[in-house]
């Protein structure tokens, strides 16, 4: 019969298998991309008044629903500017640097997201044939200086990566500003692509988790046990 301590070296050798599964894919994982406040694009001439300038974002996937959420926060009340629009850029596995004339190689995309200081946003693919989509109400909420969308993994099929593979950056723009580069008030992160962040946690946890109950069962059915054969010595 098993004894207790039998079970407890396996919980711990169970737990430190499976810590390299569980923390493998952190380092690709994305944070919040912490943006510094004023760091408005050279050459820029549009509205400061904060609304355009990035404090905070972030933007995670589900793969259970096929949906992705981003999150934004911005140095004053969203709709602040009268010509201020969101463009989130996707690299879904074709994109390519349509900055890099601007010195920004390392921005990708193949896709937009573009979203109004009104709560509206449409969806264009680039690639491989340019179409738009329109949000559905209420997919786009402005709550103050707090900016979230929820979209539609359908409307951004992937073009060579995994969905979960994704990869993203924001560039508020003045489209009060004559059409082109110098519209752009700042880009989070500021020089390259950031990865999506999959949510709800990795496969490896649940298990982890399911591992470790097991043994907790097989745990109690020794306590169990131990207790039958001590009542009837």
């Amino acid at each position: 019969m098993k004894t207790m301590k039998t079970i407890f070296s396996q919980v711990v050798w169970f737990t430190l298998w499976m810590c390299p599964l569980l923390f493998a894919s952190e380092s690709t994982r994305a944070a919040t991309v912490n943006d510094p406040l004023g760091d408005y694009v050279a050459g820029y001439i549009g509205s400061t008044l904060g609304d355009l300038d990035v404090a905070a974002a972030s933007v995670s996937y589900d793969p259970n629903t096929d949906v992705f959420r981003f999150e934004a926060s911005f140095a004053a009340a969203v709709g602040s500017s009268a010509g201020g629009i969101y463009v989130l850029g996707f690299d879904r596995g074709a994109g390519t640097a349509r900055f890099a004339g601007n010195g920004l190689s390392d921005i990708v995309f193949d896709s937009v997201v573009v979203l109004t200081g009104s709560a509206s946003g449409t969806v264009t693919v680039l690639t491989p044939a340019t179409a738009s989509t329109s949000l559905a109400a209420g997919t786009v909420v402005i709550d103050g200086n707090q900016l979230t969308a929820t979209i539609d993994g359908s409307l951004l099929p992937s073009q060579g990566l995994d969905k979960t593979a994704y990869t993203w950056n924001l560039w508020p723009r003045d489209s009060s500003l004559p059409a082109g580069f110098g519209q752009i008030s700042d880009f989070a992160p500021d020089t390259t692509n950031a990865a999506v962040q999959v949510v709800p946690l990795p496969g490896a946890l649940y298990l982890f988790a399911a591992g470790l109950g097991v043994l907790l069962r097989r745990a109690g059915r020794t306590d169990l046990n131990a207790e039958r054969v001590s009542a009837v010595s």
